[in-house]
């Protein structure tokens, strides 16, 4: 495991659970921000089309770099971050064992690390 991409993709999973989550409703929203809440901070002034609240911009660029890898790579970070962690129930349901839960999520920290490299650079070329 590499430790910056677990930390990457923890922040990544909790932006996902805070955001992510069920709307706020407007009163939510006033009280949270003291008054009227802002629009459209999140990354790249995006829209909240669901209203499902927006993610932070490291948050964003994970979401990017996960994008771009195949989709078990994809599965393997849902399936980690965003449900849980390990669990013997959870190698079952994937019918892989221990040792291959964790050699696929080394896999996994190994490609999002290449993938959000890769981004960066085709932005400092932008630049």
């Amino acid at each position: 495991m590499i430790k910056e991409m677990d930390q990457l993709l923890n922040h990544w999973a909790e932006q996902h659970a805070r955001r992510g989550g069920q709307p706020q409703s407007m009163l939510a929203q006033a009280i949270e921000f003291g008054g009227i809440p802002p629009r459209g901070t999140g990354p790249k002034k995006s829209r909240d089309l669901l209203n499902l609240g927006e993610l932070d911009n490291v948050a964003w660029e994970v979401e990017q770099g996960l994008q771009r890898l195949e989709w078990h790579h994809q599965m393997m970070a849902d399936e980690h971050y965003r449900d849980g962690g390990y669990s013997q129930a959870k190698c079952q349901r994937l019918q892989i064992s221990s040792s291959s839960y964790y050699e696929r999520l080394d896999r996994l920290h190994r490609k999002l690390k290449e993938s959000l490299k890769d981004l960066a650079a085709r932005r400092q070329m932008r630049s």
